[in-house]
């Protein structure tokens, strides 16, 4: 089971869209894809149809990981809690109730640092499990991201081409090693994804050097330019894969390229 962790500490950067597209592209060549949503904003649970403000706080993620803390999560309790979407996906959505996450899992043993790895052990070693789950992070630094990197394969970083955004990828950067050097994942990865390019701006291009001159052997080949289609999609709550608006056909080719690179850099391709 790879877990694929959306993550950086700056909003905007597009990390939901992506998050929801590339679990997408994994369901679409035929993978049993689970999408976590660990932001309390719910986004990526809205954008995928389910209303977060009716959920009980212990039919979302919360409720896995209050299970977690007990010593008593398991595959069937995990189960239990995921909606199908129409997409093919799978969601164990967000909940209001988690803008108190933090604090929770500070007060946890260990921080709560391996709650979710605790969570994904259970899940891998039940029949039928998942062969992707891909996790959207609120764009803060703290247990939260901690935790999620504690139980991730490799953790995709989307930059847009903003000074902003480099200060926050050297702070993602510096989490993850973190966890690599202290024994917590030491076979974490990291991979650069550049998202809400414009191909033709001499601003980004200056960007996009900066970037290869510290960062190039991170930094995957698909490159997602701006694109109305994303923000549409989002509002008609569906995929690129399923949403048929103008430039859909060519970001769908872009999520399903990445996946492949993604694929590859995971052993699988």
């Amino acid at each position: 089971m790879h877990v694929y962790a959306l993550s950086l500490e700056k909003g905007g950067c597009g990390k939901t869209a992506l998050a929801i597209n590339i679990a997408a592209a994994f369901q679409q060549i035929g993978l049993r894809v689970l999408l976590i949503d660990l932001d309390a904003q719910a986004s990526a649970t809205h954008w995928l149809g389910v209303d977060s403000e009716a959920l009980q706080a212990d039919e979302s993620v919360l409720g896995v990981l209050n299970d977690a803390m007990k010593n008593r999560v398991s595959a069937q309790s995990v189960r239990s809690r995921v909606r199908e979407t129409d997409e093919g996906v799978h969601l164990l959505a967000a909940h209001g109730m988690m803008a108190s996450l933090p604090a929770q899992l500070s007060s946890a043993p260990l921080g709560g640092l391996f709650l979710l790895k605790q969570v994904f052990t259970d899940l891998a070693q039940a029949t039928d499990t998942y062969d992707v789950v891909v996790l959207d992070l609120p764009p803060a630094r703290g247990p939260v991201l901690a935790m999620a990197l504690a139980a991730s394969t490799r953790c995709l970083a989307p930059v847009q081409p903003e000074d902003l955004v480099v200060r926050a990828l050297k702070a993602l950067i510096t989490s993850v090693q973190q966890v690599q050097a202290n024994g917590v994942n030491p076979d974490l990865q990291l991979s650069i994804i550049r998202n809400k390019y414009a191909p033709r701006s001499n601003g980004d291009r200056i960007f996009d050097q900066l970037l290869r001159d510290h960062y190039a052997s991170q930094m995957v080949q698909a490159v997602f330019p701006i694109r109305a289609v994303l923000r549409d999609s989002a509002a008609m709550q569906q995929t690129v894969f399923r949403y048929t608006g103008t430039d859909a056909t060519e970001v769908r080719a872009l999520f399903l390229q990445l996946i492949e690179e993604l694929m590859v850099l995971d052993g699988r391709g």
